[in-house]
């Protein structure tokens, strides 16, 4: 009897493994690389963006499009896209709604969750930290935090790097639970907003990127860079 649960809880712990590949499979089509240029055409700036909707809109970090000249997402087969309109924008959650002007709109696309996740429950982060396109990376959610000024964000042990902000933090049945942001100084600490804040944004009617002149006013810190213990608050 022990020998049977034993060989059941290892089938049974490589048939999950098997199931998080496929999931990585279906949902990676729907995850982008952004990558913002300055006003010589160099680039300066690249993160990660996930459609939302079969209408294009993609969502990704503020601050991986504010100040540059232009912009343009990627896409996993390699096809390139301007960035031209936002419709939606959350300072304080370092959010934006993008529009991608895709033929026939877009293909794949992920649903968003507007359950609040579990602590301990696993997650699955998508992206291109350091511009390494389709990384997969996986953790738990460690905890939920109250930042002061910011509102609620997600802490998750998934690692992310630069490049990975804007890309999707994933439950296993491949919804959208956080989008990737920001990481301060220690070993896998690492914080996303939370998907029913993405839900929260109101369209307007489009509107420019915002240009060179405003990188200087964004308040959220950028990924992978150190910065001062934020005042939090467990919840």
């Amino acid at each position: 009897m022990v020998l049977l649960m034993i060989s059941a809880c290892r089938v049974g712990a490589a048939l999950a493994q098997e199931r998080l590949p496929e999931l990585i499979k279906r949902v990676q089509p729907a995850v982008v690389t952004v990558v913002g240029f300055n006003a010589r055409g160099k680039v300066m700036r690249i993160g990660s963006g996930v459609f939302v909707d079969p209408q294009g809109h993609l969502i990704t970090n503020l601050h991986v499009i504010k100040g540059v000249a232009r912009a343009e997402v990627k896409l996993p087969r390699g096809e390139v896209y301007p960035l031209t309109e936002m419709v939606a924008v959350d300072d304080r959650a370092d959010l934006v709604k993008l529009v991608v002007n895709l033929p026939g709109g877009a293909p794949y696309y992920l649903p968003v969750s507007d359950v609040r996740p579990e602590v301990g429950e696993r997650v699955v982060v998508l992206g291109s930290p350091l511009g390494l396109e389709e990384t997969v990376t996986e953790g738990l959610v460690s905890a939920i935090r109250t930042i002061r000024n910011r509102g609620e964000f997600l802490q998750i042990s998934a690692p992310i790097s630069p490049g990975s902000s804007g890309g999707p933090v994933l439950n296993l049945k491949g919804q959208v639970i956080g989008i990737a942001s920001f990481k301060v100084k220690g070993q896998d600490i690492n914080f996303a907003v939370p998907g029913y804040r993405i839900l929260a944004l109101r369209d307007g009617p489009p509107r420019p990127l915002p240009g060179p002149g405003t990188a200087g006013k964004l308040l959220p810190p950028r990924p992978g860079v150190n910065v001062p213990r934020p005042q939090m608050q467990v919840r």
